[in-house]
């Protein structure tokens, strides 16, 4: 259980990622903002790494409730991607720093603990993605030609690649109505015209 000044800590984090992005992100950044000696921060965590994987710890946890509760609707399985997809552009429009932390796959392959979290966040993510396309091909609401993982794939690649250019764009346009027209065209190439 993470203590007051730990939360606090993670959130601070979040903030200074969002303004300075990840390379910006050093201890003496977050202490400057926070208003803490960097020993006093060393005294909740033990190093940057450990704060980096408490803040995925926290994005974990916050999409992994939203995601379950989705995926347990009795909706179909294009309204549960649809949902899927307006959260997560929600929590990235609300967070940018999250996606500056996620996407850092790069930056992190010498952090083996973070490229595991990254791992596990994108593993969750296919697999929550897989199921429901699954099971909207066994209700013929979804094209069985192509396989599940493939499409899958497909859905999943798209979207991380919009929210990749709205990164790489400075944030210029918005997420959630991009997301709704990407919605839009992947239900149209993915949706049993017969159902």
């Amino acid at each position: 259980m993470l203590s007051e000044r730990q939360k606090q800590i993670i959130i601070e984090s979040i903030n200074v990622i969002d303004a300075l992005g990840i390379q910006g992100f050093t201890i003496k950044n977050l202490a400057k903002a926070i208003n803490l000696s960097e020993a006093a921060i060393y005294r909740h965590f033990k190093s940057k790494t450990e704060i980096l994987c408490a803040v995925l710890d926290n994005f974990i946890s916050i999409s992994s409730d939203f995601l379950n509760s989705i995926r347990e609707t009795d909706s179909g399985s294009l309204e549960k991607i649809k949902q899927i997809f307006e959260k997560l552009s929600a929590n990235f429009s609300d967070n940018p720093a999250y996606v500056s932390i996620i996407f850092a796959e790069e930056i992190f392959k010498s952090e083996k603990m973070l490229s595991e979290k990254v791992g596990k966040i994108l593993k969750r993510n296919n697999d929550v993605f897989n199921l429901i396309i699954e099971d909207g091909q066994k209700n013929n609401e979804i094209e069985k030609k192509v396989e599940s993982q493939e499409l899958t794939l497909m859905v999943m690649g798209a979207f991380r690649l919009m929210v990749k250019n709205w990164k790489m764009s400075d944030f210029s346009f918005d997420l959630k109505e991009s997301s709704k027209k990407l919605f839009i065209s992947i239900e149209t190439l993915v949706k049993n015209n017969n159902f």
